[in-house]
């Protein structure tokens, strides 16, 4: 029987004078076939008359090369220019990207190529054009450092309201981390992370180390996804943080529920990681994460999770190998070297905890500026035939320094009642108490979807009076306020959490608008 056989680029007649299979008549030809290598038609069938066996060599290769990233362009509201005016601000950058590929070769000819690996050598740069959106206001004398978020990117307001600046520019601050240290001279800050990295990570940490500095761009810290970091009080560059894994359900993460502390240097690197609460479940709903604020005198630090609230107490190393608590003997002042060697724990109020039909609810602990009291909303119990996590109460409680008594100041303030103590007095008296705000629910039994009013009281809870806005217009959305270093007044986003930001004199209730971008979020306020 003549047959066909093509192979290697050639084509062969040859004849067969029994009836073998394909594979015999490949054998006899001394044919070697490649673990890939097709044949047509399969080794296994019967050779016929006139039969034509093709053989296809199949080769699968690696290929590694480097590839443009183009760069992309972008536009940016900026409060600072004047409405309608663009300018550029950032040229823009190819990047470099190392791509693996797995390639398919049948008989030399390449028939599919699949990436499988890409390695950003060098981040392409977007070109950032400015949108002016500036408008006619009322400029406004500021005392210390106010800095909030804009479109994505940090601002920084000092002297008076016309006197802002732009701290960085390729946007991406989720607001998770946003916090000035307590000279308003650093910032603290978290973006979303490049969707081009091959890192498993939904955020990082970045610091600009000197706002006061044109120069000082932001630096990327070697902290990746983050929940909570704040500066350390009366440290140069010492920062807490707590750390979560991501998670690709709802809502993103898996809280760790530690607590780090390190030391960043000059350059920007971390030094001196020492964890300070090991890793834990975080009680109902702990995967969210757990609340931390730091006290801004004794090194104490309040926590709040769903379903409780509580004190971490520092213990400072004597020398003597004993340790004293910070309640017994608290440190002034203490430098980076005066740091706590361990904490205890302590719950000082545990609750119901809300539940989490679209959200988690986690209290927000405030510190006063002395640090005798700190104050957070609790969840209260219910007050009529509804289950104990679906009461509508939640009230102001104030909290001793040390967890030795609690008071609760405002009965069904409202879930969103995020209370602040100011750094000052407005009173001129030495020895006066700071004031507290908070936000009241207009509906306080259905506050989750309630508007808000920000009322200011004493911090025995006397006094009280609603200073914005009036009663004509709806209210405030959720926001966590900020008082300005004197006490006189108080940065807040109207409506909120998103939209201008406005300056409120805490006397008057006189609201002055600073900002006109509506993009405006997350006020920090700062001697």
């Amino acid at each position: 029987m003549p047959i066909t056989l093509i192979v290697d680029g050639q084509t062969r007649e040859i004849s067969v004078a029994d009836t073998p299979i394909v594979s015999d008549v490949l054998q006899r030809e001394g044919v070697v076939l490649g673990t890939l290598d097709r044949v047509n038609p399969p080794p296994y069938n019967r050779v016929t008359n006139g039969m034509t066996i093709t053989v296809v060599r199949v080769v699968e290769e690696t290929l590694v090369q480097q590839e443009i990233v183009p760069f992309g362009s972008r536009t940016m509201i900026n409060d600072g220019l004047p409405a309608g005016e663009t300018r550029l601000l950032q040229q823009g950058a190819n990047g470099v990207a190392e791509v693996t590929y797995r390639v398919v070769k049948e008989d030399g000819i390449e028939i599919s190529r699949v990436e499988v690996r890409r390695y950003l050598l060098t981040p392409p740069q977007d070109e950032i054009i400015a949108i002016g959106s500036q408008e006619d206001l009322t400029t406004v004398t500021m005392p210390g450092t106010l800095a909030y978020i804009s479109s994505g990117n940090a601002w920084i307001i000092r002297q008076n309201s016309a006197n802002r600046i732009a701290l960085t520019l390729d946007g991406g601050l989720d607001e998770k981390v946003f916090e000035l240290s307590e000279d308003g001279r650093r910032l603290l800050f978290t973006r979303s992370a490049d969707s081009t990295s091959d890192e498993e990570e939904f955020n990082t940490l970045w610091a600009i180390l000197d706002t006061t500095d044109p120069q000082a761009g932001p630096v990327q810290l070697d902290l990746s996804n983050i929940l909570f970091a704040d500066w350390v009080p009366g440290t140069r560059r010492t920062i807490i943080y707590s750390t979560a894994e991501p998670r690709d359900s709802f809502p993103g993460w898996q809280a760790n529920n530690d607590l780090w502390r390190a030391q960043i240097s000059p350059t920007g690197a971390l030094l001196e990681r020492e964890l300070l609460l090991e890793p834990s479940s975080g009680g109902v709903y702990g995967w969210y994460g757990t609340v931390f604020a730091i006290s801004p005198v004794d090194m104490t630090i309040a926590w709040a999770q769903p379903d409780a609230v509580g004190i971490l107490i520092p213990e400072f190393n004597t020398g003597t190998g004993s340790s004293e608590s910070a309640t017994e003997e608290p440190a002034e002042n203490p430098g980076d070297s005066g740091l706590p060697s361990a904490y205890t724990r302590r719950t000082l109020a545990t609750f119901a905890p809300w539940n989490a039909y679209d959200f988690v609810w986690i209290p927000s602990p405030a510190w006063s500026s002395d640090g005798r009291l700190f104050a957070a909303v609790l969840h209260g119990p219910p007050i009529g035939a509804e289950t104990p996590e679906d009461s509508p109460v939640f009230s102001v409680v104030v909290f001793s320094g040390t967890g030795n008594y609690q008071v609760t100041l405002v009965e069904q303030a409202g879930m969103w009642a995020l209370p602040q103590y100011s750094l000052a007095s407005v009173s001129a008296e030495p020895e006066s108490s700071p004031l507290l705000l908070y936000l009241q629910a207009n509906d306080p039994l259905d506050s989750v979807f309630s508007w808000y009013r920000m009322v200011v009281v004493d911090a025995d809870g006397s006094n009280g009076q609603i200073v914005y806005p009036y009663l004509d217009k709806p209210g405030l959305q959720p926001q966590t306020l900020c008082w300005s270093p004197d006490g006189n007044h108080v940065a807040l986003i109207d409506p909120g959490p998103t939209g201008n930001l406005f300056i409120v004199d805490v006397i008057t209730g006189l609201a002055q608008r600073i900002t006109s971008d509506g993009l405006s979020s997350s006020p920090r306020w700062a001697p």
